[in-house]
């Protein structure tokens, strides 16, 4: 096979181009105008005037005009012809990758690189006029018609297309000035005219809201940012107040805060604070330390797509069954969050304070200068919104609760450059996922701080409650005495039936209460023995077939029939001992009142849950003297059952090796202490760990304990998180169940 003809060919753009750079890659018109004040900033301008002109009133010879003029360094004809009037000049991109010319004179790190900012110009308008000047040129005028430019949609049918190359924009250059006349002499001004949108005055409100917020409020750790950049906003000659009520006042009225940073490698090193509380703490994400189970950073899910992997043949997505893959791919940055709690009607937030949290959320800073659209309403970055749907709800804060300053560097975060069409970041090797996973993992560990501080507020409240239904009865009983006191026997008779309904509508709740408290254990235990009988007797009944199957084929021995009929006698055992756990938790055997021996209960509930513990855990007894308690077994076999059930979740939770449970009894004193292994209990979650519906269990309810605590107060005993290390059993978690003696 020959070859029949060759050649080279350079490309040619068509002219075009420049409408897909500047209309279709800026996504809308406030956009463009932001832009454009970007490249003065770049210019280390003090001052850039955006006026709006005509736009009320236009005519032929005073068509709707935008004017964008800045006091920057300008630029000579040379730049112009060479640098601005060439498509994605790598000009800027060369002096960041030297470090003498990576920032301004001002100190500035420049913001743009890619040499297509400029064409956000033919976003706002088709034909433009710029004038630029530096303090030792002369002013440079140049006109640029974009009717030229566009594609024959736009245009008559007639129309041929052109070549980039095939249009020539006029320049002159003048010794007096026309437009260039500040006092320092130098700097570019932008006329854009044949507008291709209309304006409004009432438009310019987000383009106020931009301009204010191109650099960051005032944050904790950070001090001020230097304003040395002022964008002054005219509407038909009338001066625009360019300023935000809010973000001092609403970071204030924040009840959580947290603040911290995140180094290239994954270490985070935070501080948590919640009125008088302070957590601080420095670990690694990617370890599987107890904080990292007490957090459960690991299962998130979009922390899990993009730094793990389940070991081969593990399907239980537990830490010790997880790798990393890698690690992150993006540099340090720096992080401030504040957290509202809307459901809390104590946190007293107004119309207008809720209606600026709804219209802001987290915001990104690169090198003090915000990134857009992230802080904009309805802008999803964070994936938060997307991950309350698909995973779990409770682990991710909603927009509307948090307000947000992230803070990244072109030094440190090389990887995370503006998008062509600058909206937003690109995911260059994939280092934005990672950031945005991280992102997400940091913010766990916020919102599990922020849960605990909530259901201690909760529990405050609850205290309260009581002791306002305590109040209620000492009033009671003040009304009923003052009663006495009247010979009025129709106040009396009346006053009587109102006590009786009151007390029997108190008594009615009670009785339900404790009704719902014995089904909710009871249905938990049900469950779980329903999981693991169907377990059972699904595989029974494929033996079963299996055997039938080889027993018409005459294939079975006498040594296989013998097996087969031992495992048999095996299953339904095991069935038997799970009823026969059952059966003391129906209300029926509640009734039934008798002394119960607390080690006997033990033993059985250690028996039952023989399957869980699957070699991995061993359950050991230190027994000085039992402990008898005049009760229902019912009782004690549910609390020790929610016991159990606890000590071997978290145990398998835990990466430690030796995986024990110890029960002692101490009848000389009437207590046991039931003690684990494991990670333990954190002091912060201690005050509401008995609290309902409060759980930091994957699939938690928040109720095991809490019913634990209800059942135990019905026969006058207490139960306790041993704190002091003497007293403890284990290392993990210990409870300690003070009965009362029994005469």
């Amino acid at each position: 096979m020959a070859i029949v003809k060759k050649g080279e060919k350079e490309f040619r753009a068509y002219a075009r181009l420049i409408s897909v750079l500047g209309d279709q890659l800026i996504s809308d018109k406030w956009v463009g105008v932001i832009e454009l004040v970007k490249n003065s900033y770049d210019a280390d301008a003090e001052e850039v005037f955006v006026r709006f002109k005509n736009f009320e009133n236009p005519t032929k010879e005073n068509p709707p005009t935008i004017e964008i003029e800045d006091d920057g360094h300008g630029m000579t004809i040379d730049t112009v012809l060479d640098v601005w009037m060439k498509p994605a000049t790598p000009n800027k991109l060369n002096k960041k990758k030297v470090e003498d010319t990576r920032s301004t004179k001002k100190g500035r790190v420049m913001q743009g690189d890619k040499g297509v900012g400029r064409f956000a110009v033919y976003k706002l308008g088709n034909y433009v006029e710029l004038y630029t000047k530096t303090t030792d040129s002369d002013e440079v005028k140049l006109t640029l018609d974009f009717e030229e430019y566009a594609s024959d949609e736009f245009v008559e049918s007639d129309h041929k297309d052109k070549f980039l190359d095939q249009i020539k924009n006029e320049w002159e250059v003048n010794d007096v000035p026309l437009q260039i006349n500040n006092e320092k002499g130098q700097g570019t001004k932008l006329i854009i005219k044949a507008t291709k949108d209309t304006w409004k005055e009432r438009d310019l409100n987000k383009l106020k809201k931009a301009f204010f917020r191109m650099t960051p409020p005032k944050l904790p750790g950070m001090g001020e940012v230097k304003m040395d950049f002022d964008v002054l906003l005219y509407w038909e000659g009338k001066k625009q107040l360019i300023s935000e009520k809010g973000f001092d006042e609403i970071l204030g009225l924040a009840p959580f805060y947290y603040e911290g940073a995140v180094n290239k490698e994954g270490i985070i090193d935070f501080k948590y604070t919640h009125n008088k509380k302070i957590v601080e703490d420095k670990f690694d994400l990617f370890s599987y330390t107890k904080k990292l189970s007490e957090y459960q950073i690991w299962n998130l899910k979009f922390f899990r797509e993009n730094f793990l992997e389940l070991k081969e043949d593990d399907l239980a997505l537990k830490p010790e069954n997880l790798t990393v893959t890698h690690r992150p791919d993006f540099g340090e940055f720096i992080f401030f969050f504040y957290a509202f709690d809307w459901k809390n009607p104590t946190e007293g937030l107004k119309r207008n304070e809720k209606s600026f949290l709804k219209e802001n959320s987290v915001f990104l800073f690169r090198d003090n200068v915000r990134v857009f659209p992230y802080g904009e309403k309805g802008n999803d970055w964070l994936l938060l919104s997307k991950y309350r749907a698909e995973d779990r709800a409770g682990y991710y804060f909603s927009y509307n609760d948090l307000l947000g300053f992230v803070f990244i560097s072109q030094a440190d975060n090389p990887k995370l450059r503006d998008s062509a069409d600058r909206e937003g970041l690109m995911n260059i090797e994939g280092s934005y996922d990672d950031f945005v996973a991280i992102l997400q993992a940091s913010l766990k560990i916020m919102k599990d701080n922020v849960d605990i501080d909530k259901a201690k507020k909760k529990l405050r409240q609850e205290k309260a409650y009581k002791s306002y239904t305590r109040k209620f009865e000492k009033a009671f009983e003040s009304l009923k005495k003052k009663l006495l006191t009247y010979d009025d026997k129709e106040l009396i008779d009346k006053s009587q039936s109102l006590f009786e309904a009151t007390n029997g509508l108190v008594q009615k709740v009670r009785e339900e209460l404790k009704i719902t408290q014995e089904l909710a254990g009871t249905g938990m235990a049900v469950e779980k023995a329903t999981h693991d009988t169907m377990s059972l007797l699904k595989r029974l009944r494929e033996n079963v077939n299996g055997f039938v199957s080889r027993l018409s084929k005459k294939e079975i021995t006498e040594k296989e029939l013998k097996e087969f009929f031992l495992e048999l006698e095996e299953g339904l055992e095991f069935i038997y001992q799970e009823l026969q756990v059952l059966q003391p938790l129906f209300r029926v055997a509640r009734k039934v009142t008798k002394d119960v021996s607390i080690e006997d209960v033990a033993r059985r509930v250690a028996k039952y849950f023989k399957k869980d513990l699957n070699g991995e855990i061993s359950v050991n007894f230190e027994v000085d003297e039992d402990v008898v308690v005049r009760t229902n077994t019912g009782l004690i076999l549910q609390v020790l059952l929610n016991l159990m059930d606890n000590a071997i979740y978290w145990l398998k939770q835990s990466p430690t090796k030796d995986k024990e449970i110890k029960i002692k009894i101490d009848g000389k004193n009437h207590q046991i202490i039931f003690s684990d292994s494991g990670i333990g209990i954190d002091k912060d979650i201690q005050e509401v760990i008995f609290s309902e519906f409060y759980s930091k269990k994957e699939e938690g309810r928040g109720l095991g304990l809490y019913i634990v605590k209800e059942l135990l107060d019905r026969i006058d005993a207490e139960i306790e998180i041993v704190q002091s290390e003497k007293r403890k059993i284990l290392k993990g978690a210990n409870f300690l169940i003070q009965f009362k003696e029994e005469k």
